[in-house]
């Protein structure tokens, strides 16, 4: 399990557009998180999630807007990086999360890495 990912995340302060991520500690197999993004007091966008172990590794799934979501299968995972992947989903198929020097990367991409969008998060402050 990924216990380097459990804590609250921001994206750092840049003008008014925000991303926060959080997770718990991993326990039982399973880590419980979450993410909201928006501009100014404006809501853009949410989702819950969860990482899981699985028979076959671990398994990430996401359900963004409050609607039925998916689920992805571990390809990679070591200290420092786990990536998720799931062909079938529409968009995105790949996910990744990285640890860095000054807190967590996300990266999310389709099936050949187009349309690749990322995020690098900082230890927020409560």
């Amino acid at each position: 399990m990924p216990d380097w990912l459990a804590g609250a995340w921001t994206t750092p302060a840049r003008e008014a557009d925000w991303t926060e991520e959080w997770w718990t500690t991993p326990r039982a197999g399973l880590m419980l998180g979450g993410s909201r993004s928006g501009t100014g007091d404006t809501l853009g966008f949410f989702e819950h999630m969860r990482i899981e172990r699985s028979d076959a590794g671990l398994k990430f799934c996401a359900m963004p807007q409050g609607r039925a979501g998916a689920c992805f299968q571990s390809v990679a995972a070591n200290e420092g990086e786990v990536a998720f992947e799931n062909p079938a989903n529409d968009y995105p198929t790949r996910i990744v999360y990285r640890r860095e020097p000054y807190g967590i990367s996300a990266e999310i991409s389709g099936p050949d890495g187009s349309r690749k969008q990322r995020w690098t998060f900082v230890p927020r402050a409560e």
